[in-house]
C-alpha cells in the first residue's frame, strides 16, 4: 500500500515542480506533507533527487516568465 502511495507522491512531485509555483525542493516537500504525504521528508532525503527537483522548478518557472514577456 505504501509503495502506491509513494508512486502518487512523485507523481504530484513532478506535477508540483512543472507547475512553476514553487521555488524548489523545500517549498514541494512542504506541500505534499500538507496534502497528506508524511513520508515526503524521507523520500526527499536524496541529493539527485533534491536537484532534478530543483531544476524541474527552474525551468518551469523560466518558461512561465517568457511566456509573459510575450
Amino acid at each position: 500500500m505504501s509503495g502506491e502511495r509513494d508512486v502518487r507522491m512523485w507523481r504530484e512531485a513532478g506535477r508540483l515542480a512543472e507547475s512553476g509555483d514553487y521555488e524548489g525542493w523545500q517549498a514541494i516537500e512542504s506541500e505534499l506533507r500538507r496534502r497528506g504525504f508524511p513520508r515526503a521528508k524521507l523520500l526527499f532525503d536524496n541529493d539527485r533527487v533534491r536537484d532534478k527537483l530543483d531544476e524541474i522548478c527552474k525551468s518551469a518557472q523560466e518558461q512561465r516568465a517568457d511566456a509573459r514577456r510575450t
